[in-house]
């Protein structure tokens, strides 16, 4: 008998099983299970976020409603019970490998480029959770919360890395968690202001563009002609203070710019030399895209609400939540589709168990060439054989 894929079938197909299996094994997710493997278990996942699930039974009702579909996604109904002990003692080590593996599936699918081409943004985003049922996550006296740093690359749209802390943590601190390539160029904001990291960076040819401290001191050892509207002064600076000195000693630049906007002054620091001064407030200016980034997968994604109360199955949830953002970003290249994120995570939410073509639903207006074959898109015809 023949039958078409369900698109939540061939959303998963660019996440082969047995490369999910693999990292299961490695860190042993499924010793010991009776019940909910962990392949269940990210399924289940999945289907939360992309249904827009508001509870834990909320999510186990609506998967199990579709039993229908389960033999063709390799897995079978779920029990409460079962999905919140996964949650809360399955390793998290399983899903951050799939979280790599599927962001290397993407890069691949980006045209390459050399290192000193590469933007990537830095930021933190805070979620606030209720203090009397996340204990561990103690913020402030009557709330808790926790903190995604994350690191973010502009042209791709995609988190490159990101790390969950308290949210009591200093952003400046998690800067040790986060890696560092050498030739890249970095955007952070006045919070992770940091001269030993400035000067860590430099050494090893990374470029950064920060925002300097208002109480800064320093001295000037060069001043450049302002060459561009907005840019107020373009110096050649030494800081001075001992513990800043000591820090960074080498030379630095300082850029006072005023944004045509609203004319807010920004004073920024970096150690590139050869970009002009409008050009590297063009860079800062490119930070907005990570807080976008987060105003998305906070209106689009179960990142603001949680199913689970331990730490462990806050952070599953939450690499659920980016594992499900590159399946969609994979869905969106794979298909050649124009549609931005937002419209593609609607369109499949609501046809999840709709059994169509992935490729027609992400181009609802084909041309004349729609019926060529596309390799990169699983399941363009949504046909196999049982």
């Amino acid at each position: 008998m023949k039958h078409s894929n369900t698109v939540f079938h061939q959303l998963l197909k660019y996440l082969p099983r047995h490369r999910f299996q693999e990292a299961v094994d490695r860190h042993q997710g499924d010793r010991r299970i009776r019940s909910m493997s962990c392949w269940d278990q990210l399924t289940a996942l999945l289907f939360g976020q992309l249904t827009g699930s508001r509870s834990l039974r909320d999510l186990v009702t609506g998967f199990n409603s579709k039993s229908a579909h389960h033999y063709h996604l390799g897995t079978r109904t779920v029990r409460r019970s079962s999905l919140s002990d996964a949650n809360s003692h399955r390793p998290t080590a399983v899903f951050q490998e799939t979280f790599f593996y599927l962001l290397e599936q993407v890069r691949n699918k980006l045209p390459k480029c050399d290192a000193s081409e590469m933007v990537r943004l830095i930021d933190s985003s805070t979620i606030d959770l209720n203090l009397n049922q996340f204990e561990w996550a103690d913020f402030r006296s009557t709330k808790a919360g926790i903190k995604l740093h994350t690191v973010y690359d502009p042209n791709a749209e995609i988190p490159v890395y990101f790390a969950m802390t308290n949210a009591k943590v200093n952003d400046r601190k998690a800067l040790h968690q986060l890696p560092m390539m050498a030739g890249m160029t970095y955007v952070v904001d006045r919070a992770y202001n940091d001269y030993a990291w400035y000067y860590t960076l430099t050494q090893q040819g990374s470029v950064f563009v920060g925002r300097m401290k208002k109480n800064a001191l320093y001295e000037v050892l060069e001043t450049k002609p302002a060459m561009s509207e907005g840019i107020l002064s373009d110096e050649v600076i030494q800081l001075s203070s001992r513990k800043a000195k000591k820090a960074c000693p080498t030379p630095m630049r300082r850029i006072k710019f005023c944004r045509k906007d609203d004319g807010k002054i920004l004073e920024f620091i970096t150690n590139d030399m050869q970009r002009s001064a409008q050009e590297i407030a063009d860079l800062y200016k490119q930070r907005w895209q990570i807080e976008l980034f987060f105003k998305w997968i906070k209106q689009n994604l179960k990142v603001k609400t949680f199913i689970g109360r331990s730490e462990n199955a806050v952070m599953i949830q939450v690499l659920v939540a980016l594992i499900t953002y590159l399946l969609l970003k994979l869905a969106q290249l794979g298909c050649h589709s124009k549609m931005g994120l937002q419209s593609i995570v609607r369109l499949i939410g609501i046809n999840l168990t709709s059994r169509r073509s992935l490729i027609a639903l992400l181009q609802p207006d084909p041309g004349p060439n729609s019926l060529q074959k596309n390799e990169d898109c699983p399941q363009q015809f949504g046909l196999i054989y049982a």
